[in-house]
């Protein structure tokens, strides 16, 4: 392991991007913890200096006149995959989920030593999802932290680190702590040291694309439509389906008879992962076109999209053509990803491959994860929150929840949202930002014929 205890901190710069949003008052309060116990936790950084975790720790040093501090430079530079990740797990108090000890406290000086493995003693083993994420870490990246214990040999920080390094069979950085401090230091620690933020990703809405699930009705299915949109659907009724991703229910359902339309601003050719710019204006001049001529639709669905905004404005934005397009005796399905499975998980003993490890939220509930190339953004509802938002939109809202990856809602009587809130929502939605700043500009038409029946 590179880990230097008393490192230049001129020499060491922030990242462009750091994860947390930090509040004055308790950014004084790191101030006064570096004080009164000194620098127990180490930066981490690329080869080149700059900064992975640590960035506020860094800067309050600064501003108390601390020059030198330890750090863990790691073996090699980490991915745009795993800077965020490296950020949070260095970070988050919650995720202590193991007990640990070492057994030779009574022998290391106090301050930073480095204990052999056979010295770590497992009390509690740790969850299994977060120390697998952990633990891929350390196995692409190199040993990355130290562990904080008493006197009497306790892991009272970093006890998930410790119980990865046990079973990595590595060697740990520990900092023993005098037991008059500890708990002080505890108490510091449990201070709210700012929010997760995802605002300096820049996250634009084009590259949502690659969090669409890819429904295919047969080995991958829809829940919404088929346990909800389906069995209540007529061929009198008129449908349609806002970010329908690849649009198979729909286009499926119109080949059986339906009156069946859909909207995907994303749509990509088939096989490919080219956004097709063309066939969007297609579907938006076929809106138009049924609209004028048989009204609004008594059947909207919106399957899996508001998992996959960007932003509370764009939830707003997406949920106001929604109510904007329904007409009045129409029903409203929705289908969104389920909070309590994100709660859950990090809870499992155990983890696969097949799914995230663990996710981190912001206070609007907000993750960001890294497809395909890109950071994306998801966002999680619980049962009370969603039925909060939907009752902005509509007078009717019943919301199902039975503890599965989704959620569900079914709603009626749209609420009036008046002219201008339809208009720029519409404005929006349909004439949405592509790559280059590209944007089609083929939506007037449609936006008039559906402000005419508002």
């Amino acid at each position: 392991m590179r880990f230097i205890e008393n490192y230049p901190i001129d020499q060491i710069t922030p990242a462009d991007y750091n994860p947390r949003k930090i509040k004055e008052n308790a950014f004084e309060k790191l101030q006064e913890s570096l004080l009164k116990f000194g620098v127990c936790k180490a930066v981490i950084a690329n080869l080149d200096g700059t900064i992975v975790a640590g960035h506020q720790r860094t800067k309050a040093m600064k501003a108390v006149g601390i020059n030198h501090c330890p750090i863990f430079i790691l073996e090699k530079n980490v991915s745009l995959q795993d800077e965020i990740k490296f950020n949070l797990m260095h970070n988050s108090v919650e995720t202590e989920t193991a007990k640990m000890r070492i057994d030779n406290a009574a022998d290391i000086p106090f301050g930073f030593t480095l204990v052999k493995n056979e010295h770590l003693e497992t009390v509690h083993k740790g969850k299994g999802s977060i120390i697998k994420e952990i633990s891929r870490l350390i196995s692409k990246y190199g040993d990355y932290g130290n562990i904080i214990v008493d006197e009497d040999g306790n892991v009272i920080h970093n006890a998930d680190y410790a119980y990865c390094c046990k079973l990595l069979g590595n060697d740990v950085v520990v900092y023993k702590m005098h037991n008059e401090h500890v708990r002080e230091f505890l108490m510091y620690l449990g201070i709210d040291y700012g929010e997760y933020n995802y605002e300096t990703l820049g996250i634009k809405p084009y590259v949502q694309t690659h969090c669409q699930m890819s429904r295919n009705g047969s080995s991958i299915k829809s829940t919404l439509y088929e346990n909800f949109v389906i069995p209540s659907l007529t061929k009198s009724d008129r449908l349609v389906d806002f970010g329908a991703g690849k649009c198979f229910y729909s286009k499926n359902l119109r080949q059986k008879g339906y009156d069946t339309h859909w909207y995907e601003p994303f749509y990509k050719t088939e096989g490919t992962e080219k956004l097709n710019v063309s066939e969007v204006v297609r579907m938006i001049k076929a809106l138009n076109r049924d609209i004028k001529e048989k009204g609004l639709y008594n059947v909207v669905v919106l399957d899996s999209v508001i998992n996959s905004i960007t932003s509370n404005d764009y939830e707003d934005w997406v949920l106001t053509c929604c109510n904007a397009l329904m007409s009045q005796d129409g029903t409203f399905f929705t289908g969104t990803r389920n909070l309590q499975v994100v709660q859950d998980r990090g809870n499992l003993e155990t983890s696969s491959d097949s799914v995230r490890y663990i996710e981190f939220l912001d206070k609007d509930n907000f993750s960001a994860t890294f497809r395909k190339g890109t950071w994306t953004m998801q966002k999680f509802h619980d049962k009370e929150s969603l039925t909060r938002t939907l009752k902005r939109y509509f007078e009717d809202v019943q919301v199902v929840d039975k503890g599965a990856t989704q959620i569900w809602a079914v709603c009626r009587k749209p609420k009036d949202l008046g002219k201008e809130r339809y208009e720029k929502a519409l404005d929006i939605e349909f004439n949405l930002e592509y790559p280059g700043g590209y944007r089609h500009n083929q939506h007037e038409r449609l936006v008039e014929t559906i402000l005419s029946y508002h």
